[in-house]
């Protein structure tokens, strides 16, 4: 297995990590080929259980701290479509023609605005096909609260979480519907509501499948 690590802005110190059982998380490895390799793009901070995890796999794990993006902590009013398309474009930095199998994206959307959510998406384009599957968590309002958390992986049922330092950054939560619309080439095929009130989400890529009703697990 390759790996990269892109470096935006400084790890942190870990704490010992708390559990976060996933029953979506699998889905991601659901129907592989035998001897497949897989690109995969993870937009936390690099973590030794992650890399373990992807150890059984034949793929190159890409990361890429979002999350402590200056463009993203420190977001400018007056910057246009463009130019937020081209910081993420920047920012992501795969390959031209790179095609990818896995995105993992945490609680990121939570993180971001329709107009960056909406940048985002874009600027991540190139690198989607029909292969790719994603999966996310959120909130669906304010009043559940969301955990400043990095992520990792344990296994396939279990991922962890450990405590971000510094100050969380505002919170944009996005219902389903909205969350649908916002990320435009995907759709969420599945999502399950957990214990304290975080939604987790499969998502698919859909530019060339018929929409069906999203279901909660």
């Amino acid at each position: 297995m390759r790996f990269s690590v892109q470096t935006i802005g400084s790890a942190s110190s870990k704490a010992t990590p708390a559990t976060l059982p996933s029953n979506l998380f699998p889905m991601l490895f659901e129907k592989l080929l035998v001897g497949e390799r897989l690109l995969v793009l993870d937009l936390g901070q690099a973590t030794a259980s992650t890399v373990q995890f992807f150890n059984q796999f034949k793929c190159r794990l890409n990361f890429v701290d979002l999350f402590s993006a200056d463009f993203v902590v420190n977001p400018q009013d007056e910057a246009t479509h463009e130019e937020l398309v081209a910081e993420f474009q920047a920012a992501i930095n795969l390959p031209v023609g790179s095609r990818l199998d896995i995105c993992l994206f945490w609680d990121f959307f939570t993180y971001l605005d329709g107009p960056a959510l909406r940048a985002f998406i874009e600027a991540l384009d190139p690198f989607v096909d029909s292969n790719t599957r994603g999966h996310s968590l959120g909130v669906l309002n304010a009043r559940n609260g969301l955990p400043y958390c990095e992520y990792g992986i344990q296994n396939m049922d279990y991922l962890h979480q450990t405590d971000r330092k510094g100050s969380q950054l505002p919170i944009y939560p996005h219902s389903q519907r909205d969350l649908n619309s916002l990320l435009n080439y995907f759709e969420i095929d599945k999502s399950r509501l957990m214990p304290d009130g975080r939604v987790e989400y499969f998502l698919l890529e859909n530019r060339n499948q018929t929409a069906t009703p999203n279901r909660y697990f």
